[in-house]
């Protein structure tokens, strides 16, 4: 699809943008021009002194020729002799005026040669050595004449300066034309970087704010869109809505169809998006398989749902990628600004917050943002904050609740169950806490937290001297991941010195069912080495019993929301009745939860069931009542037996 206008870019972004290239055309031009000017300047002095200093020196050369010529002429006062010698200078254009001085500084002679006398000078000056004095128009050398080893007069040399300033300004003048050629080319020159420079502004400006799959705005162009919009709406009281989507289950196409497959499907619904929406809204692609639309119009300000429903139908019809039909859905977040959020990063978040939720209320919904999904965020991060906190300061506690035998009444086992004894809230069940730990990842750690904890228990119980029995322990389906349980498990059971027979692992059927191929290879490994598996919550995942008879699985937890309507619910006897019969013809135990009353009990002794727990048993306990239970047990000497009783 095509690239979006430049126009719609940020002004302020494009202003920079633009600017850039001229900027660095003006500083190159600028630096090129201060190099040319420093370096005639400097050029132009270093020959103005040097042609200055060849000019005395052929001065002096002159006057010393003209002293030693007129030794005879000063020796016998001929002034005729004298004027001649005088008088040969006159080939020397740089020279204006000669004098020739006899013993006592009268003047023997003198020939002005270029024109008339400009300045008038002394008639009469002392003998004394060769010098020469340079005024701002006139250099005059001064050359005695030696006779005997004694100076018998001196040579006086006068030179203009003008014709030395005339060249040095002509000099100056080429120097100053080569320089401007030489900025000419280099203007020309930056025209052609500049347009270069703003070639590959271009370029980065369409990587900066536009995506390159889908061709739309990315995040960086919604970031200063939306700040507009803020500062828009703050001025003139207008309000907007911002609509987050995530495409469901994306990654599956992903990874089955390849990410080749996957950009073109993501272009085909920027496609679509952008034609469901007015032309006052804009469409921007997040990242990954998200997409967020910000609309100014007043009629979905007051009515959000309206955009929902629109991209409900832009996404519902069938995508035809590689020869398949593909059916999507979406869910989808809205919030509005400003009842939602007084900022751009506000009343983003809101409408991500709402996208959230419609994914966990079952995906391909329409959810509006309202102030107690902020609220639950909060919550939701001030909780994984304080769990982290939790495991660093050991605050986790376990609790146990028994698992008996029916046939015997005898407590068997016992299943682990985690509590938190928060520093102001106080003790505190796993469903305060759990679904955060499961969506942030906190409960892989604290789920080799509970099988440690529970390994060391088992150890300590049996260093009391009592019963030996089995402790359950549940996994998360995150622990599944690569050989994290396997190796929470072997550090558990190793450190603790524990038999691996007697720490069981619970797992749901939805968890088992996810990926089978991996779970199966997983449970595998852990039956080799003696592990007890059970499934826990069964009939409620769905599952289907062509996997569950693959599976190493050693038990079936039947789910207490069947065996809350026993024994007058005939649909709830017939599930449990058909669970039961299956486990066994697998070779399987059967473990009723959630049993409560004696009649319940009575049923499940009716369908051999092998196992129960529940409060008719016992309520979860921490370690040191539950081997009180067990102390007690043992001192008995005939546990009641259920089944019998009933």
């Amino acid at each position: 699809m095509p690239v979006p206008s430049p126009k719609l870019l940020p002004s302020s972004t494009l202003d920079t943008r633009t600017s850039l290239a001229s900027r660095l055309t003006r500083l190159a031009l600028i630096a090129a021009g201060l190099a040319l000017a420093v370096a005639g300047v400097l050029l132009n002095v270093a020959l103005y002194f040097q042609a200055r200093d060849t000019l005395v020196d052929d001065t002096v050369a002159q006057a010393r020729v003209i002293a030693v010529s007129s030794t005879a002429a000063l020796v016998f006062g001929d002034a005729a002799a004298a004027a001649e010698i005088l008088g040969s200078l006159s080939n020397v254009r740089s020279i204006d005026r000669a004098t020739l001085f006899d013993r006592t500084g009268a003047v023997l002679s003198e020939h002005h040669l270029h024109g008339p006398v400009v300045h008038a000078r002394s008639e009469s000056m002392p003998v004394h050595v060769a010098d020469y004095l340079l005024r701002d128009d006139w250099l005059s050398v001064l050359e005695p004449v030696i006779h005997g080893g004694a100076a018998v007069g001196q040579v006086r040399v006068e030179v203009p300066m003008r014709p030395l300033y005339l060249k040095a300004a002509a000099t100056a003048g080429v120097t100053a034309l080569c320089a401007a050629v030489a900025l000419l080319l280099a203007y020309l020159f930056a025209v052609g970087v500049r347009r270069d420079v703003r070639r590959i502004e271009r370029r980065m400006r369409d990587l900066a704010y536009v995506d390159t799959v889908t061709g739309l705005f990315n995040r960086n162009a919604a970031g200063e869109h939306l700040a507009e919009s803020v500062r828009a709406g703050q001025a003139g009281g207008e309000g907007f809505s911002v609509v987050t989507i995530d495409i469901d289950d994306f990654k599956k196409i992903n990874d089955t169809l390849g990410h080749a497959a996957g950009d073109a499907l993501l272009c085909e619904v920027a496609r679509r998006l952008t034609g469901a929406l007015s032309p006052s809204a804009r469409a921007y692609r997040f990242g990954g398989d998200e997409f967020v639309i910000v609309c100014p119009d007043p009629n979905g300000f007051r009515d959000p749902d309206c955009y929902g429903h629109r991209i409900g139908e832009a996404l519902g019809g069938a995508f035809l990628l590689d020869g398949r039909l593909l059916h999507l859905g979406g869910s989808v977040g809205v919030a509005r600004f400003p009842i939602d959020g007084s900022s751009a990063s506000e009343v983003l978040r809101a409408s991500d917050l709402a996208m959230y939720r419609a994914k966990a209320n079952g995906k391909n919904q329409v959810v509006v943002f309202d102030a107690h999904l902020r609220a639950a965020s909060e919550q939701s991060l001030r909780i994984e904050s304080e769990l982290w906190l939790a495991l660093e300061r050991g605050e986790l506690r376990l609790f146990y609740q028994p698992i008996v035998e029916l046939a015997s009444g005898r407590t068997v086992g016992a299943e682990a169950l985690v509590r938190w004894q928060h520093p102001q809230r106080g003790l505190l069940g796993p469903a305060d806490f759990i679904d955060v730990a499961e969506s942030t990842g906190l409960v892989v750690p604290l789920g080799g937290w509970v099988l440690a904890e529970a390994a060391r228990q088992l150890a300590r119980w049996d260093a009391d001297g009592l019963a030996p029995m089995q402790m359950a322990v549940n996994v998360s389906a995150r622990q599944l991941g690569g050989d994290v349980l396997l190796q929470q498990y072997r550090s558990a059971v190793d450190a603790a010195g524990c038999a691996p027979q007697r720490l069981e692992i619970e797992l749901t059927e939805h968890t088992l069912v996810d990926n089978v191929d991996v779970n199966l290879r997983l449970l595998n490994r852990l039956r080799d080495w003696g592990v007890s598996i059970a499934i826990d919550d069964f009939g409620t995942g769905l599952s289907s019993l062509a996997y569950l008879k693959h599976l190493p699985v050693n038990k079936l937890k039947i789910d207490r929301s069947f065996v809350d309507g026993l024994p007058g619910d005939a649909g709830d006897h017939a599930i449990v009745s058909a669970a039961v019969s299956m486990a066994h013809a697998l070779g399987m135990q059967v473990v009723a939860e959630g049993v409560e009353t004696r009649a319940q009990a009575d049923v499940l002794c009716g369908l051999h069931a092998s196992l129960a727990q529940g409060w008719l048993f016992g309520r979860p306990v921490d370690a040191q009542a539950f081997a009180q239970r067990l102390r007690d047990q043992d001192a008995a000497q005939s546990p009641l037996s259920i089944c019998t009783a009933a």
